[in-house]
């Protein structure tokens, strides 16, 4: 249980084996490889750079491949098959055989080819429709196009855009009364007054002589030009028709290249995916050999190993050559190994848990098996509805049926909710809560069978599961110090121990045992013992707090601050309040649910159809958002409080050289 002890490894062998030993290492799936080219003398082996460059030359047409043709892919495999495993397998060798026989470049070649045309028939598309915008906006102009792109011998002519509001002062500066109205000729496009668009297409049809002051003025008043292609030279309405009619061998010719795409893309994207994970485990079978040393015959890998599979593996590396040496030795004092979390089945879907806010150091604490029972039992009191519970433990059972080849971490996530289900139905028993208050509304056979397992009801006695919430956050939080004050002991350092830890356990657990003694809800010695524990472990926080101190007002002034301090212990155990206020929302959705489903059961013909739908959906959506916030809530209080008093993680995690199954699960 907790951190698994690690072997350090040494491993001498001749350069000729290296790609048999790198295998090896990258097959088990539990080597993780220690850099031995970080000193100066030590330099990588150029073999092994070499064989780096040529593979990341194959990933690189293999990624270019994934990225060209994946949105033109129809996989096959439904994206949740994929994830739950359900993908194709092949061994390295096999793949070895497959990348032999596939020429890459051929298949980039032919993919840049058709993405380079598709690349031109959509800017030649691009350029066809902006030009059959244009000619739609001149289609009230009845002069041939040319005057804009050819003009006559001392006429031409321009097209634009220009604001409603500057109208009247383009029509003074050109109109019939202006010094330029017979050298310009202004046609307005006619547009909807009422509408008020943004813009209007207006001409200028000009002398050549009077260029100079036409653009001065039309510049003035906001005239902007739009640029008309120089191949235009009939009607708008006749380059219309041929614009029209490019649009459309474009468009065809387009979809002719997506079909050509889609084609490559089916025929060839298993085989660029099978050839990904087959690059990349090769990539990282290297990159992991390549921290080795090496000398001009020689090479020298270090590597960490979990103890329990150091015999199997080292009889593995034997077996290759007897020109082998491999030895095996405990970590140093002074050295800080990776941490691999080592946990049994109950609590090894709780590693997850740990692993999202740190990793333990190698001599540290796992904290997996302190908060796995209590995120357990926080998990179901704020789902906390059997009926909820059911239908996932239900789910979860039909996914393990359907799915065999589930990986291993994605399945032990799934069980973590699975365990969580079972403490989600228990409390969902002993509150009431089944679908809400379904058996309330639609099984009313069933409540006294519902109320004799009772043992706590939330929604009219809430103080009740509040007093417990707080309860298990005092147990939650002490527990915490104890296991700080324990680990601190471990490690001789007893002062801080008694000071930091045992001392605040006294303080806060004997005030509780005082207040709850007053109250007449424990036997009155319990009083005396609580206020014993509470002076205890307040002089003893008031004395540590000052210790450091010079001065009597300065030790002073420390121990009451210190037992101020007490205050962030009152908010902490506050916190825990969010299991009642989770588990109540639950509850009160699934009434809200029920009471909606049984107003629409009153609607004529249709209201028992109408009801099961409302019934049905709303509490799958209501378990959807309520599993989300049982995980958020009750590892927020792993984190902040409970964490908060003994784990700091800072652990390097174990990252082993492993195969690269991101398509495909490839096997040794």
């Amino acid at each position: 249980m907790g951190v698994a002890r690690l072997k350090k490894a040494e491993l001498y062998y001749h350069k000729s084996v290296h790609e048999q030993i790198a295998a090896v290492l990258q097959e088990t799936g539990a080597c993780q490889i220690i850099s031995t080219t970080e000193n100066e003398n030590s330099s990588s082996p150029a073999e092994i750079q070499a064989l780096i460059s040529s593979i990341d030359e194959k990933l690189a047409d293999v990624r270019y491949l994934n990225r060209t043709l994946t949105p033109h892919y129809v996989d096959p495999i439904p994206a949740l098959d994929r994830m739950l495993g359900e993908r194709p397998e092949a061994t390295m060798t096999e793949l070895e055989e497959l990348a032999k026989n596939t020429d890459l470049k051929s298949i980039c070649d032919t993919v840049r080819a058709v993405e380079h045309e598709t690349g031109e028939v959509r800017l030649k598309l691009s350029e066809a429709k902006l030009n059959d915008s244009i000619l739609s906006s001149l289609a009230f102009l009845d002069y041939p196009l040319s005057i804009f792109t050819e003009g006559t011998k001392t006429l031409t002519a321009l097209a634009g855009t220009v604001k409603p509001e500057n109208l009247p002062g383009l029509k003074a500066a050109l109109g019939d009364f202006s010094k330029l109205a017979h050298d310009t000729e202004l046609i307005i496009a006619p547009f909807n007054e009422k509408e008020k668009p943004a813009e209007v297409y207006a001409v200028v049809i000009y002398s050549r002589s009077a260029e100079s002051e036409v653009r001065e003025a039309l510049s003035k008043n906001g005239f902007s030009a739009v640029e008309i292609p120089a191949s235009f030279a009939l009607s708008a309405s006749e380059e219309k028709e041929k614009i029209t009619a490019s649009i459309l061998t474009l468009e065809a010719k387009e979809k002719e290249l997506a079909a050509k795409m889609a084609e490559l893309a089916n025929a060839n994207m298993l085989t660029v995916q099978k050839l990904s994970d087959y690059y990349n485990s090769l990539a990282g079978r290297y990159n992991g050999t390549a921290k080795s040393d090496a000398t001009e015959c020689a090479m020298l890998t270090k590597f960490w190993v979990p103890a329990d599979m150091a015999g199997d593996i080292k009889a593995k590396i034997e077996a290759i050559s007897p020109e082998i040496d491999l030895t095996l030795t405990d970590p140093e004092p002074g050295e800080e190994p990776p941490s691999l979390l080592n946990n049994g089945n109950l609590v090894r879907p709780f590693n997850i848990l740990t692993e999202l806010y740190s990793s333990p150091t190698y001599r540290g604490i796992d904290p997996t098996p302190l908060l796995a029972p209590f995120f357990w039992i926080f998990f179901g009191m704020c789902l906390g509805d059997a009926g909820y519970a059911l239908v996932v433990f239900g789910a979860i059972l039909y996914v393990f049926k359907k799915y065999k080849k589930i990986s291993s971490g994605v399945k032990e996530f799934i069980k973590l909710f699975l365990f969580c289900s079972i403490s989600t139905f228990i409390y969902g028993v002993i509150s009431g809560s089944f679908f809400g208050n379904f058996i309330d509304s639609f099984l009313p056979f069933l409540i006294p069978l519902k109320n004799s397992l009772m043992l706590v009801d939330p929604m009219t006695n809430p103080m009740q599961v509040l007093g417990i919430s707080l309860l298990l956050g005092v147990i939650h939080l002490m527990f915490g110090l104890l296991v700080a004050a324990y680990d601190k002991i471990r490690n001789k350092d007893f002062i801080n121990a008694i000071g930091n830890d045992i001392s605040w356990f006294l303080f806060i657990v004997g005030l509780c045992l005082f207040g709850v003694g007053l109250g007449g809800m424990l036997p009155a010695h319990f009083t005396d013992i609580g206020k014993v524990m509470a002076v205890l472990g307040a002089v003893i926080i008031f004395f540590y707090a000052g210790k450091e101190k010079k001065g009597i007002i300065n030790k002073i002034i420390s121990g009451f601050l210190a037992l101020y301090g007490s205050t962030s212990y009152l908010g902490d155990i506050l916190s825990y309040s969010r299991l009642l206020a989770l588990g109540f929302g639950s509850a009160v959705i699934g009434m809200v649910i029920n009471l909606l489903g049984g107003l629409a059961a009153d609607i004529p013909y249709v209201g028992w159809l109408v009801a099961v739908v409302v019934i049905v959906g709303g509490h799958l959506f209501s378990i959807a958002i309520n599993i989300l916030g049982s995980f958020v809530h009750p590892l927020r209080l792993q984190y902040v409080e409970f964490f908060g008093k003994f784990y700091s993680g800072g652990g390097e995690p174990f990252t082993p050289m492993t195969l690269s199954q991101e398509y495909i699960n490839v096997k040794a």
